[in-house]
């Protein structure tokens, strides 16, 4: 079985990408819902990230608050380091046990959406890579859209991050997604077609 890991940059259009994998009849396991599943209420999680961060990080139904924790963990990087060093064994642990069921299933390729793909050791679990590119301008403009954040915050969250165009460097193949939807489709498809030819 093959597996593509699908990385990139806040904002540089992960999501739509994947959504084109799925189409393509290609399963996706996506870290961040990995992660927000892993963290609701009764789950591994939930009581770990309660236990570091505090109580006040929870809405009034007890489930996390996570404009609230993002805050607080991008305000402080030692506090980031600390998420990280508590969730990413876990997820890993879970994309594994993922990718063993479609394994026992012979699927023959999936697609594993991680972040920070290229910062920790989730590459180790890939065949390939593919980047997300947009330029910095892009990318700034689009978190603050997407997530109403200011200026300062959007710099804040994507500087946590190693810098886009490392990732691109690093990657195997690379979707530059700052055009139109239908160059970053034309790239896409190429890409497939490769990665299903090999």
């Amino acid at each position: 079985m093959k597996v593509i890991g699908l990385t990139g940059g806040i904002a540089s259009g992960k999501s739509t990408v994947a959504n084109w994998f799925k189409e393509a009849s290609i399963p996706v396991i996506d870290s961040d819902l990995v992660y927000k599943e892993l963290s609701k209420p009764n789950e591994v999680l939930y009581n770990k990230i309660i236990d570091t961060f505090g109580k006040e990080i929870l809405k009034s139904d007890l489930t996390i608050n996570w404009p609230i924790l993002s805050e607080k963990v991008f305000q402080n990087e030692a506090d980031l380091e600390k998420l990280n060093q508590l969730t990413h064994p876990l997820i890993k642990h879970e994309i594994i046990l993922k990718l063993q069921h479609f394994q026992s299933k012979s699927i023959k390729m999936v697609v594993v959406v991680v972040p920070l793909l290229f910062e920790t050791d989730f590459v180790n679990l890939c065949n390939d890579t593919i980047c997300v590119y947009v330029n910095r301008k892009t990318q700034i403009e689009r978190l603050m859209k997407r997530d109403h954040i200011d200026f300062a915050f959007a710099l804040k969250k994507i500087n946590s991050q190693m810098p886009l165009e490392k990732k691109r460097d690093l990657a195997d193949f690379v979707i530059d997604n700052f055009k139109e939807v239908t160059d970053s489709k034309n790239q896409f498809d190429q890409i497939l077609k490769k990665l299903r030819s090999e």
